[in-house]
């Protein structure tokens, strides 16, 4: 049996959706309308109620850390707090499904503040749609930076019907138009690698969003479906 920490270590990590289009204000042409609303809480008793963390301007105050090194937390790019009231607490972990943005603002810069205030409009287009907090889990920059999304303690918004249990992880960018780049592919290789071992996850059961039955979406675009798919047949030989 691998040791997960020990996993982690060996493979480096420092750095690891599309959706029906629809119009936002901000978001023109985000790929999010085939993603869920947030799904009712469920029941919590009185004792489980008082511990839902409130947001500090460093932090999510409670929120579990991060297992994988060098992933830039959350505090480093939110400019607001989530809606602990309408997430739900992650189940056991069983998928991961990867997404890209699919937006017509093209992003193709690569600065860390540029990039941070990228991920903060994903969770303005998502708080928007009276979601808790952006809905995915990671987000991997065009420079192949990882970003911490929504904290893994808490259930995403990223599958219609399909999030309990599921990590989502979005690779920036359009990606029927655009290519990933070769930095973004290494680390979604890596880090898929690092987050199923973690958590126990076969290659079996990790998904481009498009993959999932019912869904009606181009996501991940077809530029990142033909190389994610050639990624997880080779992990799989």
């Amino acid at each position: 049996m691998i040791d997960r920490r020990a996993f982690i270590a060996v493979a480096g990590v420092v750095s690891l959706a599309g959706c029906s289009t629809a119009q936002h204000a901000s978001l023109p042409k985000a790929d999010w309308s085939g993603a869920p609303t947030e799904p009712a809480p469920h029941a919590m008793t009185a004792a489980a109620a008082e511990t839902k963390p409130a947001f500090s301007n460093a932090s999510v105050v409670n929120a579990a850390p991060s297992p994988f090194p060098g992933v830039q937390p959350r505090a480093a790019w939110a400019q607001g707090p989530p809606d602990f009231s309408v997430m739900n607490p992650m189940l056991p972990i069983r998928y991961v499904t990867v997404h890209h943005d699919g937006l017509d603002r093209l992003e193709t810069g690569t600065s860390r503040p540029e990039m941070a205030s990228r991920i903060d409009l994903y969770r303005v287009g998502h708080r928007s749609k009276g979601w808790g907090d952006i809905g995915y889990h990671f987000v991997i920059d065009r420079a192949g930076v990882i970003w911490e999304g929504r904290n893994l303690k808490w259930q995403g918004a990223h599958v219609k019907d399909r999030n309990e249990g599921n990590i989502g992880i979005l690779v920036m960018g359009n990606f029927e138009i655009q290519q990933p780049t070769p930095a973004q592919l290494a680390s979604l290789r890596t880090h898929l690698r690092a987050v199923c071992t973690y958590y126990s996850v076969p290659s079996t059961r990790v998904f481009s969003h498009r993959e999932w039955p019912g869904a009606q979406t181009l996501c991940p675009g077809e530029n990142l479906q033909r190389q994610f798919v050639k990624l997880r047949s080779s992990d799989r030989a």
